[in-house]
């Protein structure tokens, strides 16, 4: 088995950040264009060269982490021999794999950075291999720990404080014992590593480098092309024919690859299924859970308290007919058009900075003196240049700095994605600040905790700045939409992915009109009466990378309830509420992350933070009530 440090570390993509891009108005009718990576200024760049100087170095680091790789294969039988041969085996684990992390950071942010050009795709090829092979290599590792008496590893933990340290490691992986195979059949079940990632690592090829997008007429009537990571400018615009003509040839696009989509999510699931299949777990979604040991009751929960609370979305989608004046229904183009057309909320990059440090200041001088560092020190690859990956996300590893990379266009929705990937990253410096290796890395189902929480105190710090009614209204418009975003939309998302998974675990084949079916369905039954479906509509589920991360998309949902618990308390001063916070953030995996989030004040196990995020949205629509009533 690989290790989950590794498979977070290799999975990981964060957030798909919702961009708002100011387009330039131009002259002529030529399409705008996006910036090559050279036009960019340096400080806007990450840093890459403080992991490798070079590529040669990189190289090098390659060469010897193989030869690692094959030494810690060598260790093959010896862990039973006693607690020093135990100890010096998961020594020399946690040293391979940080440095493998190391080579594949390295390689996947200069492949993301301009996914047109072949060496750097090959790098990351290479990377991913050596992380396969990896897995292969190390299939045996857990089976052979398993296999020595529990009672065995407790003495020697006794006579041994170095080995004690990785206590809470062996409770974990006796824990899945039951799901641990022999250790022919892990290697076998590595080996098929490469394969099983064809279906995700095709899709984002296809995602990030092979579609073509058409140009459409701006507002303005000016040539401007459509892409992915400007979506959500297109869906932001003022006017309706504009957001239907982006989304038809957004959504369009990726409509032609239906079949070819379907297949490849298809493929994606199959994988999930042959792992439930080979380790023996009921189900795709008790597999993903185990993991880290999250109960099924707190994914059931989240779904069905968001199900309780869809009139308060059905809701909010008839203030959008009523102050759009949508006499047809809300049609998905119109699900982000602004409410105040005469507002836009624009910032340039580096104030979008100050403004950030500013909201977080209730954090306290430790975490914002930090924060401050890290925009100092190129962590973030703020401006969308040619061939960049789209979207938004947080990476790095034990042994480098946090990364981030940002496609900044200047809207609200930009430097709270910024906000967001810099929370991710403040997790990581203090996690991986304090932790060792084997606990510095915190699980997913805590990733989206440290990001929320930062959005949530932007939103608190610009509203209570803002004092003109139109700004005012279009800001809670904003704020809703957060929730709107990650609460509702990603648990219907969860729903979707449920579904499909369930489809498949009952021998239904995943074709495209079958998914389209579900998707369909589910957006009627979220948006409610006012909402307007149309048929491209239930070809959506093509363009969200999301699917083929095996239930991730719930945790945003379950991330944000737990966030707002915890900023509320902050905001409010409350005692200790800090501290317990930064406790949460320094802790890694030291703990299962229900129990992390308990350190921080909050339980998941219960609907509260789930039913105290529906009564912030409520709110809210109380508040954008009022103000459009007044205006």
């Amino acid at each position: 088995m690989v290790s989950q440090s590794r498979n977070r570390q290799v999975m990981r993509v964060l957030m798909m950040a919702q961009l708002i891009w100011a387009a330039p108005s131009l002259a002529s009718d030529e399409a705008t264009k996006v910036l090559e990576r050279k036009d960019v200024e340096t400080r806007h760049l990450w840093a890459t060269e403080t992991i490798f100087p070079s590529v040669s170095q990189w190289e090098a680091e390659f060469a010897e982490v193989e030869k690692l790789v094959s030494d810690l294969e060598r260790k093959k039988g010896a862990m039973g021999r006693g607690a020093d041969e135990l100890l010096n085996t998961l020594q020399l684990r946690d040293k391979v794999e940080s440095r493998l992390d190391r080579v594949y950071v390295y390689a996947s942010l200069n492949a993301d950075q301009d996914t047109r050009v072949g060496e750097t795709q090959s790098m990351k090829s290479r990377a991913r291999s050596l992380a396969i092979n990896y897995g292969r290599a190390t299939s045996w590792l857990v089976p052979e720990l398993t296999s020595i008496p529990f009672e065995t590893i407790e003495s020697w933990m006794k006579s041994n404080e170095k080995l004690a340290l990785y206590r809470h490691y062996f409770d974990n992986q006796f824990r899945q014992k039951k799901h641990i195979l022999s250790p022919r059949e892990e290697e076998l079940l590595a080996l098929t590593g490469e394969i099983r990632s064809t279906a995700s690592n095709t899709y984002n090829l296809l995602k990030n480098a092979d579609i073509q997008f058409p140009t459409m007429q701006d507002e303005n009537g000016h040539s401007v092309e459509l892409g992915d990571s400007a979506f959500y400018l297109f869906m932001r615009s003022t006017n309706r024919d504009v957001r239907k003509q982006a989304y038809d040839g957004i959504v369009g696009t990726y409509n032609k690859y239906r079949n070819t989509a379907a297949a490849l999510l298809s493929g994606a699931v199959q994988n999930h299924i042959l792992t439930v299949r080979a380790r023996g777990y009921d189900s795709c979604l008790a597999a993903a859970l185990d993991s880290g040991n999250i109960p099924t009751k707190v994914y059931n929960t989240l779904v069905e308290t968001i199900n309780k609370n869809l009139h308060l979305l059905h809701r909010y989608q008839n203030i959008r007919k009523r102050a759009l004046k949508l006499s047809d229904g809300v049609h998905a183009y119109d699900l982000f058009a602004p409410f105040v057309t005469d507002q836009s909320y624009n910032v340039e990059y580096d104030k979008a900075v100050k403004a950030i440090l500013d909201a977080l200041q209730p954090m306290g001088n430790e975490y914002v003196s930090a924060m401050a560092k890290g925009f100092d020190s190129r962590w973030v690859d703020v401006y969308p240049t040619k061939g960049k990956r789209s979207g938004a996300y947080s990476s790095g590893t034990f042994l480098t700095q946090p990364y981030i990379l940002m496609n900044y266009h200047g809207g609200y929705e930009d430097m709270s994605t910024l906000a967001h990937e810099m929370g991710h990253s403040m997790h990581s410096h203090f996690s991986r600040g304090t932790q060792p290796y084997v606990y510095s890395d915190y699980d997913i189902f805590c990733a989206e905790v440290a990001s929320t929480c930062n959005e949530i105190l932007l939103q608190n710090h610009v509203l209570k700045n803002t004092h003109d009614p139109k700004m005012k209204l279009y800001l809670l418009i904003e704020f809703l939409e957060g929730i709107r975003g990650t609460v509702f939309r990603q648990t219907m998302f969860s729903e979707f992915e449920q579904r499909i998974h369930e489809m498949a675990e009952a021998g239904k084949p995943l074709t495209a009109d079958a998914m389209d079916a579900e998707y369909g369905a589910i957006m009627k039954k979220y948006y409610g009466p006012a909402y307007a479906h149309d048929k491209l509509v239930d070809s959506y589920w093509i363009r969200i990378p999301h699917f083929y991360y095996n239930f991730y998309v719930y945790k945003y949902a379950t991330s944000y309830c737990a966030a707002s618990n915890i900023a509320r308390r902050i905001m409010d001063g409350e005692d200790g509420a800090v501290d317990a916070y930064m406790t949460f953030l320094k802790g890694g995996s030291s703990k299962y992350p229900v129990d992390m989030l308990k350190l921080a004040r909050v339980d998941m196990t219960t609907a509260k933070p789930m039913e105290d995020a529906m009564k912030i949205f409520e709110g809210l629509l109380d508040q954008v009530e009022a103000l459009l009533d007044k205006m």
